[in-house]
C-alpha cells in the first residue's frame, strides 16, 4: 500500500479539541492543521483507521481524500506568492454549512439503507435518432 493524504473538514465548534484527540492517539501519521481542520498524511491502512476514529469521534466531520500530500509546492502558499489556495473559498462557503448538513446527517435512518434507484428504461438507437430527426415539439416550431 501507498501513502495518502486525506482532507478532514471539522464542523465542530472546537476543532483545535480535535486536533488535540488525535495527536493523543500517537498515529504514524503527518497532521497539518488547517484553518478549517486538518490534513492527514500517511500509509494507506493508517490514514484510514485513523479517519475512522475520526468520523466515530466527530460524525460532523468531513473527510475527503486529497491529490496533494501536504507541503507539496504545486499548492503551498509560501512557493507560489501568498493568498489563498486555490479552492480555499469553495472550501470556506462549505464550511459555513457544514454544521446544518451534519445535524441533517446525523437524524437519517441508518439501520436501513435506502431502496436502490429505478433506471430508466434503455432505447434503441433507432428510436433515438428517430426522435433527434423528429420536427414535432416546441423546438421545432
Amino acid at each position: 500500500m501507498g501513502k495518502i493524504t486525506r482532507l478532514v473538514v471539522l464542523s465542530s465548534e472546537l476543532p483545535s479539541e480535535m486536533h488535540l484527540l488525535i495527536y493523543e492517539l500517537h498515529a504514524d501519521v503527518t497532521i497539518k492543521e488547517t484553518c478549517y481542520g486538518m490534513m492527514v498524511h500517511g500509509e494507506e491502512a493508517m490514514v484510514n483507521a485513523l479517519t475512522k476514529t475520526i468520523r466515530k469521534i466527530d460524525p460532523g466531520a468531513f473527510i475527503k481524500e486529497r491529490g496533494f500530500i501536504p507541503g507539496d509546492p504545486r499548492r503551498c502558499r509560501a512557493d507560489r506568492g501568498g493568498g489563498a489556495r486555490p479552492g480555499f473559498y469553495s472550501i470556506k462557503k462549505e464550511y459555513e454549512v457544514l454544521p446544518a448538513l451534519a445535524r441533517a446527517l446525523a437524524k437519517l435512518p441508518y439501520d436501513t439503507p435506502p431502496a436502490p434507484a429505478e433506471k430508466p428504461e434503455k432505447i434503441l438507437v433507432a428510436r433515438l435518432r428517430e426522435i433527434a430527426d423528429s420536427k414535432t415539439g416546441p423546438a421545432a416550431e
